[in-house]
């Protein structure tokens, strides 16, 4: 099963999905995933812990789960956040409306419970969930607890504003001290309201102040997938070597997490941060990933120290082109630099990977790749004898010359090719016959190579 892949039960029914994207969002996650069917399912999380799934067919304007993929930290799939949710929550299972309230009445707070249940919008009749909020909300008065009772006001007004209730109710003068609280002096209500904290702290992000408190909020409850969440898409909005360190630390701190996927993911978003790119290189390096080191010296211009260079030399001399095939344009940038460092190194590496480029290539091409080292290091063994068999190939009076330089290179079809014309060339010349024999035992087919040997000892008795 892929990365992205899982299992969803709804009874004793297996719905095999495929995650899409995650959004992070006000103490809530949501995981959008498609079946099989192309049907989508949302998956409801609340602090990492899930709460039910449910599929649907479109979503409500200016519901939470459109505001969540809008103004959320939003993640494609795959992503290590979205695979930890996942797997820390295995197995997922669907549970109906009345479940889903019993399971809130007993895990959460009534101001919890309340604005999970506005999660589910979209998902579940509207109509059922309003009536659970305003419930919760009579209950409180019946209680006298106004405070209480206005934030579920608040939240009311929020989730249906419309309805007599909001109307009606939001300006009841019993709660006109709160509303002034939370219009004039809303800080003083964090303590007392961590919700309403989170959801201003969070529109207020881009505030310094405002950022730093919400990261304090997040790591008293021990959140830390929704500060990794935050420090990746500060540092998307706004990179810098600090905010860097900080995502860096946090990685650290939780070895669960695959950071160099969040690192590979981020660089395609920052292609010019710096920092992050030669974090990279030195992960790629000290992991061997030589084709992921080929690419990104493709994209970034920054220089490599001599330790870099001559590491990446080390495995460009263990690489095996033929097994391990990589695009010639991607090879180039990292060959150049190597060869510009330790020159007496070039033309053992240049030949290995020429070997390897003509299985696939015609000689012009190669004349072609090999030329700004041509220009910039003079006489390449490599260089010449490729120089050299473009030319006899222009010229079929010396096939021969052309046949053995292509036998040296370990192109025997080609070879054969070059010995066969020879002979019909020149048929009184034991050569081509000699080297078609040699050609095809390297080749080891064995029958063939005994028939030309057979062939050269008869016209040189007759000779």
């Amino acid at each position: 099963m892929r990365q992205d892949q899982f299992l969803l039960y709804d009874h004793k029914k297996q719905i095999s999905l495929k995650a899409e994207r995650a959004a992070f969002y006000l103490q809530g996650q949501i995981i959008e995933a498609f079946s099989e069917k192309n049907e989508v399912y949302y998956l409801i999380f609340y602090k990492y812990h899930f709460l039910s799934a449910v599929k649907t067919t479109k979503l409500r304007r200016h519901s939470y789960i459109e505001h969540a993929f809008k103004k959320g930290m939003v993640f494609e799939s795959p992503h290590p956040l979205i695979k930890i949710l996942l797997s820390s929550n295995h197995p997922c299972q669907c549970i109906s409306f009345k479940q889903l309230l019993k399971k809130l009445e007993r895990q959460y707070t009534p101001q919890e419970k309340t604005f999970i249940l506005t999660f589910f919008e979209s998902l579940i009749p509207k109509r059922d969930l309003f009536n659970e909020i305003k419930s919760v909300y009579y209950e409180y008065r019946r209680n006298g607890d106004y405070f209480s009772g206005y934030q579920m006001i608040r939240l009311i007004m929020e989730f249906a504003p419309k309805t007599s209730l909001a109307v009606s109710h939001s300006n009841d003068m019993i709660f006109s001290k709160y509303a002034w609280q939370y219009s004039e002096k809303p800080e003083k209500l964090f303590a007392k309201d961590p919700i309403f904290a989170e959801k201003t702290l969070y529109s207020q992000r881009e505030d310094e102040v405002c950022f730093q408190q919400l990261i304090d909020r997040l790591e008293k409850e021990s959140r830390w997938m929704d500060l990794i969440a935050l420090s990746i898409q500060k540092l998307i909005a706004s990179p810098s070597p600090d905010c860097y360190a900080h995502l860096l630390r946090l990685l650290a701190q939780h070895t669960e997490i695959d950071s160099l996927h969040i690192q590979e993911s981020l660089s395609f978003q920052l292609p010019a941060f710096l920092p992050l790119q030669k974090d990279l290189l030195e992960k790629y390096i000290q992991n061997h990933a030589a084709d992921k080191i080929f690419k990104l010296m493709k994209t970034n211009a920054f220089q490599l120290d001599d330790s870099q260079i001559y590491a990446v030399g080390e495995m460009l001399e263990e690489w095996e082109p033929d097994t391990q095939p990589v695009q010639p344009e991607l090879l180039y940038p990292l060959i150049k630099r190597y060869i510009s460092r330790f020159p007496e190194k070039a033309d053992k590496l240049l030949k290995k990977f020429v070997i390897s480029l003509l299985n696939t290539h015609e000689l012009p091409y190669i004349q072609n790749w090999l030329k700004p080292l041509k220009d910039k290091h003079k006489k390449l063994a490599i260089v010449e004898k490729i120089d050299m068999m473009q030319k006899l190939y222009e010229d079929p009076d010396d096939m021969q010359q052309l046949g053995e330089l292509y036998f040296e290179l370990s192109q025997l079809d080609k070879a054969v090719e070059c010995f066969s014309w020879e002979m019909e060339l020149k048929p009184a010349d034991p050569r081509p016959l000699q080297w078609l024999a040699k050609t095809y035992h390297e080749k080891g087919m064995d029958y063939e190579s005994d028939a030309y040997r057979q062939l050269c000892i008869q016209l040189q008795k007759r000779a």
